[in-house]
């Protein structure tokens, strides 16, 4: 079973993140079950900052420059490697006043002359990149002296519990402990742990403040939905060719709502910002 998917980029293209509708149901998932709605406290967290020319790499479905461009003048420019999400962020960011550009490329090779923006983004997404460091330090050359980088970075073994409930539901259909299917979730190649690893030198960490995005959802559906519409679940579930894993994950989230009484899913992130020097 090949889980390198998680950050092949021909395999993402083609499923446009597993679907743009399953980015969808995740997004909305995060604005809504959360305390607080994550694009206003993302947008709230950068307000002091100086910034006209925004870059969005990897802007999915442009959730986070919209907010930036329904709350202050900018001209945002929207990239991702997945047509369906740059058109997505088209009609969401398309609605604000300002000069913007929405285009299919990835990091590496977003055809901008460097120092070309004052405030770039790469939220939840150099994780998928293979090169982080290239991809890391090509944002930065983006970047003006002056100007910064911000990234929504997930924590540690983010959203840990649906990692448990899909383990502990692949040793029930009979996989080896050591399969790699039960591998770290993909999120670990570039999270609060290691992020500092790949940081260029040119820039320099000015704040890095924590959201509290647990989830707490009303019933065991409403739960196997937003696991069903994650990456994780899809990229096994489509090799196995069933829906073996969604019922066996089923009777694991009843096993634990039974024993514990409540479901609620871990999403902590920090929103990490660097300086360009």
């Amino acid at each position: 079973m090949d889980m390198s998917v998680y950050f092949n980029k021909d395999h993402l293209v083609k499923h446009s993140y597993a679907t743009t509708e399953d980015f969808r149901v995740r997004s909305e998932a995060w604005e809504s079950l959360a305390q607080q709605s994550i694009s206003r406290w993302y947008a709230d967290q950068l307000r002091d900052l100086a910034f006209t020319e925004v870059l969005d790499a990897g802007c999915g479905l442009g959730r986070f420059s919209h907010a930036l461009a329904a709350s202050r003048p900018v001209n945002v420019t929207a990239i991702d490697i997945a047509e369906p999400m740059v058109e997505a962020a088209r009609e969401q960011v398309g609605t604000t006043p300002g000069r913007h550009r929405f285009l299919r490329t990835s990091i590496e090779d977003a055809p901008f002359a460097d120092e070309s923006f004052d405030l770039v983004l790469a939220n939840l997404v150099l994780f998928h990149v293979p090169d982080i460091g290239g991809a890391f330090d090509r944002l930065a050359a983006l970047t003006r002296p002056g100007g910064h980088v911000a990234l929504l970075t997930p924590d540690f073994d983010w959203m840990s519990e649906l990692n448990r409930f899909q383990d502990h539901a692949l040793l029930k259909l009979g996989f080896a402990h050591d399969h790699p299917a039960l591998t770290a979730p993909g999120t670990n190649r570039f999270c609060d742990a290691n992020i500092l690893r790949h940081a260029p030198a040119s820039l320099e960490l000015v704040r890095k403040p924590w959201f509290d995005g647990t989830m707490t959802f009303d019933s065991v559906d409403r739960v196997l939905d937003f696991y069903t519409h994650t990456m994780r679940y899809r990229n096994v579930a489509l090799q196995l060719g069933n829906d073996s894993l969604r019922d066996a994950a089923r009777e694991v989230i009843e096993a634990h709502r039974a024993r514990t009484g409540e479901l609620k899913v871990s999403s902590s992130l920090y929103l990490y910002v660097f300086r360009k020097q």
